[in-house]
């Protein structure tokens, strides 16, 4: 465990945009997360952010008081990924999602390919029930240990996956605030080579096409809105744009990718200070240099009007905002 005083937050936290914490606490095994809660307790610090990579995140330009627990993934030998005796991949929390898919897929282990280049560790993953191309770690996840830092003495549990509360985006470790995942256990499915070959095509088709279509070349914090799924919304939608529903039937799975609204929109490209809704995918606000938390909140907003004003409804924010 490392504690920095008067850390800016900016230096660790993928879209560069964030105040000074009070606490920057680096975690690298479930000891050091033991000991960062005991240090929080000792100090009587009420305010605490855990992370990961720090990349699904709009921080305040605030100064922080309280502690940020940076979970990431350390050279400790306990934090190997491993097959267990109950057949299931485990590992630590702090382990980068991306590295999980390719030992699975080293093992010829399936299930976990659609993920390939969504930047993030295993336990902000589990907390943010992260998604992409029809996928989701809910599909994956048995259980998860986690500490539960509510009481006086943080307790150790172990949740299921119907314990842990999966929804879009979200899980009870998320909804809950003094939850953090310490290990996951997911249960992939054993393919033949052929299999295997096939899951790696997927895996490198979703990771190029990232690189493709996604603004990396500019500091980001992911998808900032969730796309529709609710059937009254998206039947609001195609009253007004009628050409999108082949792509909701056949090509969105069900939903209505948001970036296209926004595009149809005109806000392609709509700026405040440094922070611009990307030419590149309109479901990234990205940060052109110098980008303010409040520049990125008043466009968050812009949209947001926009669509009430256009279909009757406000957009869900699908990125968590920190103040």
């Amino acid at each position: 465990m490392q504690i920095q005083n008067d850390f800016p937050l900016k230096d660790v936290l993928f879209y560069k945009i964030g105040g000074i914490a009070k606490y920057f606490i680096t975690c690298e095994n479930k000891q050091d997360i033991i000991d960062a809660l005991e240090f929080i307790k000792t100090k009587n610090i009420n305010k605490v952010f855990v992370l990961g990579l720090g990349s699904n995140l709009i921080f305040t330009d605030d100064y922080f008081d309280g502690a940020v627990i940076q979970i990431g993934q350390g050279r400790n030998s306990a934090n190997e990924i491993k097959v267990n005796p109950d057949g299931l991949v485990e590992c630590f929390a702090g382990e980068i999602l991306d590295n999980v898919i390719k030992f699975a897929l080293d093992n010829n282990l399936l299930g976990l390919e659609w993920a390939g280049g969504l930047p993030g560790t295993v336990g902000a993953a589990v907390r943010g029930n992260v998604g992409a191309f029809g996928g989701e770690i809910k599909d994956s996840i048995v259980s998860v240990d986690v500490l539960d830092y509510s009481t006086e003495q943080p307790v150790l549990k172990t949740l299921t996956n119907q314990e842990l509360q999966f929804v879009y985006r979200g899980s009870i470790v998320k909804t809950h605030k003094k939850m953090v995942v310490i290990t996951a256990y997911f249960k992939l499915q054993k393919g033949s080579k052929e299999d295997t070959e096939k899951a790696q095509e997927v895996y490198d088709k979703n990771k190029q096409f990232r690189k493709d279509h996604h603004p990396l070349e500019y500091a980001n914090c992911g998808s900032v809105f969730k796309n529709l799924r609710d059937k009254e919304q998206i039947k609001k939608v195609l009253s007004i744009y009628p050409d999108l529903r082949e792509n909701v039937e056949k090509k969105w799975y069900g939903k209505v990718a948001v970036a296209s609204l926004i595009e149809k929109l005109g806000l392609k490209g709509y700026q405040i200070g440094d922070a611009q809704v990307s030419e590149k995918h309109a479901l990234f606000i990205v940060n052109l240099g110098k980008a303010k938390f409040d520049d990125v909140l008043q466009i968050i907003a812009h949209v947001q009007q926009k669509f009430q004003d256009t279909f009757g409804f406000e957009l869900e924010i699908e990125v968590e905002i920190v103040n």
